[in-house]
């Protein structure tokens, strides 16, 4: 850190600047990110272009950011290759280059100058939403980072003999505070895989827990039902595994299944898994990342709500208060489903305008999270569905307005003719894109095609299935009714 440290001084970093960087699982990448934090510059992590997203679309979307936030440097990657000195909002002079340090470097251990800090001082900036037009980026602060992570020590029992094996992304919030920075807080062991490798053959996350005898990690749903779906027999009787050692599994980042954790935990008790390892939670990024859990060893806790067999995310975690509001602001009592706000010090003070500033986020210092869900009587936190238009995809989050504005440009669709949600079908989030129809001139099959290709290309999400209506059903003020775009839906396609 401190050779990528005085390479920056040398580039002309300083206090403050704001610098671009895609988080790639990257021994110079998160090495650039934890020196650019130890100048006092204000690093904005951002993703790498998702599977199957096209990179000029990913290459739009971050000089979009840098023009938006006045980013002043780019840390120059394979990621951002072809973005400095090719568009004229980030000149060749934006470029910031690290290196890997020499020996000789590495040996050097001059301390860095000594940077002064206030608690309330941004440490990082993160993006809380997957969308190209308006990523939301909320500020981290020094105060409310340092919180998080102990709270998450603290909760899964951390030790300097930990052992985390992760495949996660370090520019999502699980990957970066969940599973770099916390591991760094008690110097334990700590494997790190490629993303792609996991996605690509599932059993090779699972033979890393065997070989490093991993013990804690955190995972999306999705991750469960990969390892059920797509890791065969063969590749079992290949590949012996011990999965004895793992105790504290963190399940966050989208909706939790519980069929998801009784397929994983069929198949996998065999091959020495502990039923109850794996802990439901919910989080953020405006939250730093963690609000609430399990106790260690407690059993799992449902309950049947509104037609849903709901598992329990625990309970809120110190520094943080809960409350399940009505429609109308009203807090709720037990029992009842509202949307969720939450207060703490670990939440951001609020997402970053262009101008820098901190908009409207945050009133009276409750966060309103667009989450559904409730307390019980026994505090514990259960999550039922969202409130916003938001479609959160294994992990990632995608707003369906933007999908919607995007394929209406593309496709030359008239305006408000496509609404994008999602739908829980077979135990997974769904891609759903309902179009008015396009006209006798245009065919409905090169039509399906162009829709799919665009949202892959522009957001790398597959579609699950486009279906024509002879118009979007909307109010007399022109909003989409949401309820009936998808009660139409099931009523054509079944379900």
């Amino acid at each position: 850190m401190r050779a990528l440290g005085r390479q920056f001084m040398a580039q002309g970093v300083r206090r403050g600047d704001r610098v671009l960087i895609p988080l790639a699982t990257d021994v110079l990448a998160f090495g650039s990110f934890l020196a650019l934090v130890r100048l006092g510059a204000l690093p904005f992590s951002v993703t790498a272009p998702l599977l199957g997203q096209d990179r000029d679309a990913h290459r739009r979307q971050m000089v979009r950011l840098v023009v938006a936030h006045g980013v002043q440097r780019l840390l120059v990657s394979d990621d951002l290759s072809g973005i400095v000195g090719v568009y004229p909002e980030t000149p060749p002079e934006m470029a910031l280059a690290p290196r890997r340090p020499t020996a000789e470097e590495l040996a050097d251990d001059t301390p860095l100058p000594a940077v002064e800090v206030a608690p309330d001082d941004p440490v990082f900036v993160q993006f809380s939403s997957g969308s190209t037009s308006q990523p939301k980026g909320a500020p981290i602060t020094h105060r409310g980072l340092v919180h998080n992570l102990y709270l998450i020590a603290d909760n899964d029992g951390r030790t300097p003999e930990s052992t985390w094996v992760s495949w996660l992304p370090l520019y999502h919030d699980m990957g970066l505070v969940g599973g770099l920075l916390t591991n760094l807080l008690h110097k334990n062991a700590l494997y790190l895989m490629h993303p792609r490798c996991f996605i690509i053959r599932p059993i090779s996350w699972l033979a890393a827990i065997t070989r490093h005898r991993g013990n804690v990690t955190a995972i999306p749903n999705f991750a469960l039902d990969l390892c059920v779906e797509r890791v065969t027999d063969e590749q079992l009787a290949e590949t012996p595994l011990d999965l004895s050692t793992f105790r504290y599994v963190y399940n966050g980042a989208e909706p939790v299944r519980l069929g998801s954790l009784r397929r994983f935990e069929e198949k996998y008790v065999p091959h020495g898994f502990v039923p109850g390892s794996i802990y439901p939670v919910y989080g953020m990024a405006e939250t730093t990342l963690i609000v609430s859990a399990p106790h260690r060893d407690e059993p799992e806790v449902s309950r049947r709500i509104e037609g849903m067999d709901v598992p329990s995310v625990g309970y809120p975690l110190d520094g943080f208060a809960v409350e399940v509001r009505d429609d109308d602001g009203r807090v709720l009592g037990a029992d009842r489903v509202g949307e969720i706000h939450i207060k703490g010090i670990c939440v951001t003070p609020g997402y970053l305008d262009p101008s820098g500033a901190s908009d409207g986020l945050i009133r009276d210092g409750w966060l309103a999270t667009g989450d559904l869900g409730m307390l019980d009587a026994a505090g514990r936190l259960y999550i039922t569905g969202r409130k916003k238009d938001l479609l959160i995809v294994q992990g990632r989050n995608f707003y369906g307005h933007d999908i919607a504005a995007t394929l209406e440009t593309k496709l030359k669709l008239r305006s408000g003719g496509a609404y994008v949600f999602g739908l829980d079908r077979g135990g997974r989030e769904q891609v759903i894109v309902m179009l008015a129809d396009p006209g006798a001139d245009r065919d409905p099959k090169q039509v399906n095609l162009e829709v799919r290709r665009a949202v892959l290309h522009e957001f790398g999400l597959p579609v699950d299935d486009v279906l024509f209506v002879p118009r979007i059903p909307k109010t007399t003020s022109g909003k989409v009714v949401r309820h009936v775009c998808q009660q139409m839906y099931l009523a054509e396609r079944g379900g």
